[in-house]
């Protein structure tokens, strides 16, 4: 039997976030901790989905405020909402998209669409909880804030994953060292039975494995590259190696 969801952790955690955006003093720097309804952050979930942080600028979080969206996450009527489907992102100087369009928005999309069967794969997304490994923007590698929003912001996902002990994640952004999930994540809780799918562009590949180190010894966990810059072919070929790899996870940890 599952534990019940925590809400008060889960506010909690939205503060911890706000609190670190505020501490950096600046417009461009934003707190964004939750990317689905806050009704799926459920400990023992079946899965989760983790991004490296909130992309976008000040219009990004404009559009957040004007469009509703806090309250959506928050509302225990649109338990269905996620990020990845039901917003539109102000990032470009045009302003926003139609919803669910942007180019990372269509990668998480197609990712979930070659990983689950045709019928579930949105469904599967809409119940996925979603993060980032750190819960405020920055401004790109060249922020000078950069290391201070990742030296106080890590330990935020951490704690988060801690509490959802989740039975498969699927993160983006999977370099050896510095600042990607893959890297962080394996330095806090190890990795055994890891395999390595090469990619034919660029130095990518798609990475699996499952954690040695409690609370998540025995999770599964399927490392992309990071999707915000995989467009065009070299979607379309991830996502043809996704779809030989299928099913997912493939370990003894099934999900």
């Amino acid at each position: 039997m599952s534990e019940p969801i925590d809400l008060d952790f889960l506010e909690q955690k939205k503060y911890e976030a706000i609190r670190l955006e505020e501490h950096l003093d600046c417009t461009d720097h934003w707190s964004k901790p939750y990317y689905s309804n806050v009704y799926k952050f459920k400990p023992g979930v079946r899965r989760v989905l983790i991004g490296v942080n909130p992309g976008g600028n000040c219009q990004s979080k404009k559009y957040y405020e004007k469009y509703g969206y806090e309250e959506k996450i928050w509302s225990e009527n649109r338990k269905s909402f996620n990020s990845y489907l039901d917003e539109r992102w102000g990032d470009r100087p045009s302003g926003a998209q139609r919803k669910g369009e942007d180019s990372l928005q269509i990668a998480v999309q197609r990712v979930f669409r070659t990983m689950y069967e045709p019928k579930k794969w949105k469904n599967r997304l809409r119940n996925t909880p979603c993060f980032n490994l750190v819960p405020v923007s920055s401004k790109g590698t060249r922020d000078p804030e950069l290391d201070e929003i990742w030296d106080n912001g890590v330990d935020w996902s951490i704690e988060l994953l801690e509490y959802l002990k989740p039975k498969f994640i699927i993160l983006y952004g999977n370099g050896k060292t510095g600042k990607s999930v893959w890297a962080v994540l394996k330095s806090k809780f190890g990795l055994e039975d890891c395999e390595k799918t090469p990619l034919p562009f660029g130095n990518h590949s798609i990475k699996e494995g499952v954690f040695a180190e409690r609370p998540l010894k025995g999770v599964a966990v399927l490392a992309l590259p990071h999707l915000s810059h995989v467009k065009g072919k070299n979607l379309d070929t991830l996502c043809r190696k996704l779809q030989e790899l299928r099913p997912f996870p493939r370990t003894r940890f099934r999900s």
